[in-house]
């Protein structure tokens, strides 16, 4: 009795200690301010969205865009801004740099970190400030800029104070380019110079031109990023390691990260399926003249020998309208492989524009010179774009531009039964879709067509309509792309709204548009080790077209990938799940309550948190709430969050031991391919809710070893003895549907 008594004394003291926590919460700042030239780039192909956001959102950060031709934003008294970003070119030219400098200088002086990457954005253009007013701003940096130029740099020595900032050893051996002339000027020892320059022996002439310290960072254009050529095309590669910089900049160790790669401690796997071929008779020649559709040969060879791998099918909407492009075989396939359990339903536009920019104008008679080509790939008549003119025939002859619009397109969609219309493109391909599936299944989501940039208006829509986004970003990272550069950020924002990004590359890059090596597909395996390796970037997307069924080569090249991805250690989840994990990256809050605990909240379906650095702490199970697990992987800790609760706080201990699991007086999870919700646990049970693909494998922690009854929705299933404190569990049953697990250890 007495020790019943001082268990709740205890329970209740840990409980009491972070009650009191709350008062002292700090939001933790995640969002960081960049600038964009829209006269130089769009946001999209900015340098930092490009190059730059990734990075950043692996280190838990943010970015909202700001065009530095628009009004400077105020942000000195907003409380979630860790800083300011930018990325400035020779060529930009402000209307009013002065201003921009006070402002720059206030943000500073707020608390604000300020990084700069390349020009500094005010010396270049036509209305260049005094250097005076550069240096008041350069000066809160402990910087300073003296205007000067070295435009050729082959009578320089570079000291590479941190050799490890560097992604090879003295990058800049060879490769020497320009650089503006800029100093640490600091006499306090906050900033740090990872690289600078000296010609000759002239040090009044040396540069420092990669530096970071407590009031933020500076990257000399030309010294960030080099471009080379392979293989005939252009790419671009990190010289500076860009997760230090952007880490010793920005100061993120204090910030736990969200994590979109990680669920129930393995990697996430998704697939999915743009309908593009459903039409296509396949060539592969044990179907020959059998007249079978490449999008049955992916249903028999890629779906439904891989049961434990979901996939995300869509189809365009045009294709299984008897208005449109409809065919009897093609609609029948769709049906049957829309009724596969692992297979989630999907919208691919009605219309597939390959040029959503096309259309936003709202002009429909801007599609009449490319009437006539329609006319050749569409099976219904066209409509006419000019109600004077009452028949095709006049509208045939117009000549259609003389430019191929963008990437072998020669019209600005595939289809154009009807005029353009973001309704039919968004709710009418939800309602066609769905019109043709089983009872229990409805479209979770669309999937953006052509060059993927749809604009706030059209991802609106798709809100409204109730379904997710993605496509776009095609992330690749291989021998021809051999680079972080060449990853994509989890998203991009459009206008209010946000497209979430698919996590790699479909086939149409590897295959030069689908016309040459079919095969090369397969190299889709490269990104996925790079993406893990040394730092897990991406989950494991297996991202295609229906028209693989089409080649022997490409369909080949699919099942080597699928095959690989079955050897993984992954979780695998729908992309509609993907795309709203990669949602709760934007909305979560992380607050500091108390020492070395956490309040984690609107993080929608995100589940994981990420600590890294951390080698000798673990979770405190105890203080913590609604933490299911963790697990130590490439040398950061993954915590599992409970996705039944909104608010959930992480409490760390230390740990001496990094390479073992630390024992608990309570199970936790260490990993599992099933997702897991709803748990409650002692000492000597846990019981929880759980759904998945695949045969249930997890790993437990249990406080004592012995025998555990694993019961499944209230029935006896199996009894499992323990070793070493771990409980490993082979479910073989269909959990598509939420189960309820228990085990006791008896």
């Amino acid at each position: 009795m007495r020790s019943f008594i001082y268990k709740i004394i205890f329970v209740s003291c840990v409980f009491l200690n972070i009650s009191d926590s709350y008062a002292k919460e700090v939001v933790l700042p995640r969002t960081v301010i960049a600038f964009y030239d829209s006269k130089i780039s769009e946001l999209h192909t900015s340098n930092i969205h490009t190059l730059v956001e990734m990075p950043l959102n692996h280190l838990g950060i943010k970015v909202e865009y700001y065009d530095i031709n628009s009004p400077l934003p105020d942000i000195k008294s907003r409380e979630d801004v860790r800083g300011v970003l930018t990325w400035f070119f020779f060529e930009t030219n402000m209307d009013n740099p002065e201003e921009y400098l006070k402002w720059a200088t206030d943000v500073v002086n707020s608390g604000k970190k300020y990084v700069i990457i390349g020009n500094l954005g005010v010396i270049g253009g036509k209305n260049k400030p005094n250097i005076i007013a550069v240096n008041s701003f350069m000066g809160t940096l402990g910087l300073k800029a003296t205007q000067g130029w070295t435009e050729t740099a082959f009578d320089v020595s570079y000291s590479y104070n941190t050799p490890s900032m560097f992604l090879s050893e003295k990058p800049f051996f060879w490769n020497r380019t320009s650089y503006e002339t800029v100093t640490n000027i600091d006499n306090e020892n906050n900033n740090t110079v990872h690289l600078s320059v000296t010609r000759g022996n002239a040090f009044e002439e040396s540069s420092d031109l990669v530096i970071t310290g407590s009031k933020g960072g500076y990257a000399s254009s030309g010294y960030a990023i080099k471009t080379n050529v392979i293989e005939g095309k252009k790419t671009r590669q990190w010289v500076v390691d860009p997760f230090k910089f952007l880490r010793f900049a920005f100061d993120t160790d204090d910030l736990p990260k969200p994590d979109t790669t990680t669920i129930a401690g393995r990697r996430i796997y998704y697939s999915h399926i743009d309908g593009d071929g459903l039409n296509n008779v396949t060539q592969l020649e044990e179907y020959k003249g059998k007249n079978v559709l490449s999008a049955e040969v992916i249903m028999e060879k890629a779906v439904k020998p891989y049961p434990g791998l979901p996939v995300t099918l869509t189809v365009i909407a045009a294709d299984i309208d008897s208005k449109w492009m409809a065919a009897k075989d093609s609609v029948e396939v769709a049906k049957a492989f829309f009724a596969l359990p692992q297979v989630e339903a999907g919208s691919h536009t009605y219309s597939h524009p390959f040029i959503w920019e096309f259309f936003k104008e709202g002009d429909i008679n801007k599609e009449k010179p490319y009437m006539h080509i329609y006319t050749k790939t569409t099976k219904n008549p066209v409509w006419n774009p000019n109600e004077d003119e009452n028949v095709l025939a006049s509208l045939f002859s117009k000549k259609p531009p003389a430019k191929v619009m963008v990437d072998g397109n020669k019209t600005p969609r595939a289809y154009a039964n009807f005029p353009f219309d973001i309704k039919k493109e968004v709710q009418g391909s939800i309602d066609k879709v769905n019109s043709i599936l089983p009872e229990n299944k409805k479209v979770k989501i669309i999937m953006w067509s052509g060059n993927c940039s749809p604009w706030d208006a059209v991802i609106r829509a798709s809100r409204v309509a109730g379904v997710q986004n993605i496509n776009g970003g095609d992330t690749m990272f291989d021998p021809q792309h051999p680079d972080y550069a060449n990853v994509a950020p989890i998203g991009r924002p459009v206008g209010n709204e946000r497209q979430i990004y698919a996590s790699s590359s479909n086939e149409i890059p590897y295959t030069n548009e689908w016309t040459k090596n079919f095969n090369s597909y397969s190299h889709l395996k490269e990104t996925m080790i790079n993406t893990e390796l040394p730092i897990r970037l991406k989950p494991i997307n297996i991202y295609y077209h229906l028209y693989s069924g089409e080649k022997a080569a490409g369909l080949n090249a699919l099942l080597t990938n699928l095959d690989y991805a079955s050897t993984q250690n992954i979780a695998p989840v729908t992309t509609s799940d993907y795309t709203h994990i990669a949602e709760g990256f934007y909305d979560t809050v992380i607050s500091k309550a108390g020492n070395d605990i956490w309040k984690i909240t609107n993080r929608g379906q995100l589940a994981t948190i990420r600590f890294d650095n951390l080698m000798f702490k673990s979770v405190d199970f105890i203080k913590s709430k609604g933490v299911v697990g963790q697990r130590r992987l490439n040398g950061s800790l993954y915590v599992y969050l409970d996705s039944s609760l909104p608010t959930t706080f992480i409490a760390l201990k230390d740990n001496p031991s990094y390479f073992t699991q630390s024992k608990e007086a309570v199970p936790y999870l260490i990993e599992s391919r099933w997702l897991i919700s709803g748990l409650s646990r002692n000492s000597n049970y846990v019981s929880f809710k759980t759904h998945g693909f695949g045969i249930g494998t997890m790993v437990w922690n249990v406080p004592k070893n012995g025998n555990y009854l694993v019961r499944i929705n209230g029935k006896d299933y199996t009894t499992v003895a323990s070793e070493d404190n771990k409980l490993k569990l082979q479910i073989d049953i269909d959990a598509t549907a939420p189960l309820q697990l228990k085990i006791t250890r008896v």
